[in-house]
């Protein structure tokens, strides 16, 4: 055989693979599939100059007070973590491009001499049945790059659920810190005026002391909601990829809102079901597994079969052309334990989908029913706790007034006021985190309908 046929031969071999989906369609078809659950637009930075227009696009959104669809759409866009998950994709694609290429040739040269006589040979090998097993590696290839857009999918559902979490937990340290303050004014208010009294005698001492006590407590709490607020917001700023000067942002005033009405749990489950991306990046799982207990079947004992050429030449001018086959006896390696493995990885993961099924379905469940629970208490601070101590003080008020009671039970009452409104904005922030929760659980479509 000659070896430039051969060469042709290997040649026409290595381009017969067909073209794959480049990474960026694969990243647009994940970014569509999350869009359609409620998710904004991503990006993935590749290049400075798409880092240059990221940056470009958070500082113009931090801009303006900062609002809880914009921490969202900040983290999209820059939050390191999401990025590194995105070259998951990268990784798997390049993984489904190597699968469609032959093994490459080995071409071996040797020069021997004996009894006067120099000889020279060149060899070609060739693991020509690789052809034969490059559609499967592909199919293979295709369902792992499927698994893993799915799961980088579920990712940045997670990523939007957290981001909210995160805004939420400022939002409300801010708000309590902000209401707080009433509070301890009132508490330095009791105490100026009980150093009055006691320096005038008009005030025990005991009841002096007490007072005292009070406003250090009531600084103690000031200082631990502070420290809260502190920590929201940068577990905020981690979370939106911020740093420097972008984390001088403000947030936005508007209050967090109770909904009207709470949903029906009717069909949450079956919503779960159909649209979680980790059910069906499970599912795809399976899929891969079945699929790599049959290549593995078909290719135990003919994997390693090699077409081999070769052409030695002697100094008396004669030429032998070789052509064979290296074909491995299974004697010892029958490929028994290959396939044991992967009909274990089979099972394996026809488990672990049952297992996600069972765990989502318990999830929907659960969240369902926290959600009920902090929406419940939401309800409860807002339509009754609030007013009632709203009216308490009011009436105080007119004691006061009146002389009947004195500015001690006036005071107290404002601050009971205030300290209630504390508790109606960390109540109404639960709530909102776990209809995050929610949001997610459900595989985050049909958002309105949770509302």
């Amino acid at each position: 055989m000659k070896i430039k046929i051969l060469s042709s031969f290997f040649v026409i071999l290595a381009l017969s693979g067909c073209s794959t989906m480049s990474q960026k369609d694969v990243f647009d078809s994940m970014n569509q599939m999350t869009k359609e659950r409620g998710t904004g637009e991503l990006t993935w930075i590749k290049t400075l100059q798409e880092e240059d227009e990221v940056q470009m696009r958070v500082n113009t959104l931090l801009k303006e007070p900062l609002s809880e669809e914009n921490a969202v759409r900040i983290t999209l866009i820059n939050n390191r973590a999401l990025q590194q998950t995105y070259e998951k994709i990268g990784i798997a694609q390049s993984d489904l491009v190597q699968s469609g290429l032959m093994n490459n040739p080995l071409l071996g040269y040797s020069v021997g001499h004996g009894g006067g006589v120099s000889t020279s040979g060149v060899t070609l090998e060739l693991a020509f049945l690789d052809l034969l097993w490059i559609p499967l590696r592909k199919e293979l290839s295709g369902l792992a790059l499927e698994e893993t857009k799915l799961s980088v999918g579920d990712e940045v559902l997670r990523s939007v659920r957290d981001a909210r979490k995160c805004y939420i937990d400022a939002h409300v340290a801010q708000e309590a810190v902000r209401l707080n303050a009433e509070v301890l004014k009132s508490y330095e208010v009791s105490l100026q005026l009980a150093i009055r009294q006691h320096t005038a005698g008009n005030l025990s001492k005991r009841d002096y002391l007490k007072i005292q006590d009070e406003y250090a407590h009531a600084r103690l709490e000031s200082i631990r909601l502070r420290r809260d607020d502190a920590t929201a917001r940068e577990t905020l700023n981690k979370m939106m990829g911020v740093y420097a000067e972008q984390t001088a942002y403000i947030l936005s005033n508007e209050p967090l809102r109770l909904s009207a009405t709470f949903p029906k749990s009717d069909g949450l489950e079956q919503l779960a079901m159909a649209n979680r991306l980790d059910v069906a990046a499970a599912m795809k799982s399976v899929e891969y597994a079945a699929k790599e207990a049959g290549y593995t079947q078909n290719t135990r004992l003919l994997s390693e079969v090699t077409l081999e050429g070769g052409s030695e030449k002697s100094s008396d001018a004669a030429r032998f052309n070789t052509i064979g086959l290296k074909i491995p006896i299974p004697i010892f390696d029958m490929g028994q334990g290959r396939l044991s493995r992967t009909q274990a990885y089979y099972n394996q993961n026809v488990q672990r989908l049952y297992e996600t099924a069972v765990n989502v379905r318990s999830q929907t469940r659960e969240a369902y029913a926290l959600s009920h629970y902090a929406y419940d208490t939401a309800q409860e601070y807002q339509t009754n706790i609030v007013k009632i101590n709203q009216n308490i003080m009011e009436e105080t008020q007119r004691y006061y007034n009146g002389m009947l009671d004195g500015i001690y039970e006036l005071l107290t009452d404002q601050r009971r006021y205030s300290e209630v409104k504390i508790q109606e904005v960390m109540a109404i922030g639960e709530y909102r985190k776990s209809q995050a929760d929610l949001v997610y659980t459900i595989g985050g479509k049909n958002i309105k309908d949770i509302q």
